[in-house]
């Protein structure tokens, strides 16, 4: 797992996107899902309400196995004829497969329409003023993004020079990095995966709590009703440098074999505003503000923090 570089308060790619309006080229993975029950089909599939979803809507969701662990994570887009989910482009492959397992018999199709579209996340608070073209679908805000444009292949460098014209400022993958671990986004593959419970990752905006059954919601509802996650999503701090990704934390008093961990670190970067922080998960006994050790190297500390960081 790589680790973000640091970057410059006065680096132009860095204050644009905090005080004014900057953009990222994002792959991703873009499913239709069309026929005349494709509401009621994937209603039974995500743990969002989607039979509610009017066109033109958003709404993020998940995808469960039958035991509660996170297949995919997804936005739900509403359309006339049609819904489209948006995923991590790592998610592609495994979401097509999932849902066309269960679509047999069903009033259903699943297209692959990730090389037709591309994702643009803006950043900043100038990012409200960019309105969406002919064809362009306009998304709201998401962790470290302001908004993002869904823009079909063939308008991408049209989109792009129209952004830069607007002072917009491209974003690379470095500073991405560190402003995604600054707004506490966990990114599907690294920091979620499919051991994780829903909770653990705290995505409550993803779970419909009204909506009928839906693959794994049996155990969504057992864990709320008579218990918690062992462990959730948390910000660390690093006050004497970066803890890489894939180390575990214990407590400094605990040394028994064992009984180790007490966290884990998924992402970690050098904020200009924050310094070294990082994404992980910390067990349920574990407080924030707390401070926990590399299990590898005692001299460093992880002390757990609130998301996102401020």
């Amino acid at each position: 797992m790589s680790v973000a570089a640091p970057n410059s308060l006065s680096a132009p790619d860095y204050l644009a996107a905090h005080t004014g309006l900057a953009h990222r080229v994002r792959t991703a993975g873009i499913l239709d899902v069309e026929g005349e029950a494709r509401a009621a089909f994937l209603q039974g599939q995500l743990t969002q309400d989607v039979a509610s979803l009017s066109a033109g809507r958003t709404r993020p969701a998940a995808a469960l196995t039958a035991k509660g662990k996170l297949v995919f994570l997804a936005t739900v887009i509403g359309l006339p004829d049609r819904i489209r989910l948006l995923l991590p482009a790592v998610s592609r492959v495994t979401a097509l497969e999932h849902l066309r397992k269960y679509v047999v018999f069903q009033k259903v199709t699943i297209s692959d329409r990730s090389e037709d579209f591309v994702r643009i996340g803006l950043y900043g608070p100038d990012a409200a003023g960019v309105p969406a073209g002919p064809g362009e679908i306009l998304l709201p805000a998401e962790g470290e993004f302001a908004a993002e444009l869904l823009v079909p292949v063939a308008d991408r460098e049209q989109v792009r020079s129209r952004l830069e014209s607007a002072g917009s400022v491209p974003v690379p993958a470095e500073t991405a990095a560190i402003l995604r671990v600054e707004a506490g986004r966990p990114l599907f593959g690294q920091d979620a995966d499919s051991s994780h419970l829903p909770d653990e990752v705290g995505i409550d905006s993803a779970i419909s709590t009204t909506k009928g059954c839906y693959v794994g919601q049996e155990i969504v509802a057992r864990m709320r009703t008579y218990g918690r996650a062992n462990r959730r999503l948390v910000g660390f701090r690093f006050p004497g440098g970066l803890v890489a990704p894939g180390s575990l934390l214990r407590r400094p008093e605990e040394e028994t074999p064992g009984k180790i961990e007490q966290g884990r670190v998924t992402s970690a970067a050098v904020s200009p505003r924050f310094g070294a922080i990082g994404l992980g998960y910390a067990f349920r006994d574990v407080s924030v503000g707390e401070r926990l050790v590399s299990a590898a190297d005692p001299s460093l500390d992880a002390i757990v923090a609130a998301l996102p960081f401020a």
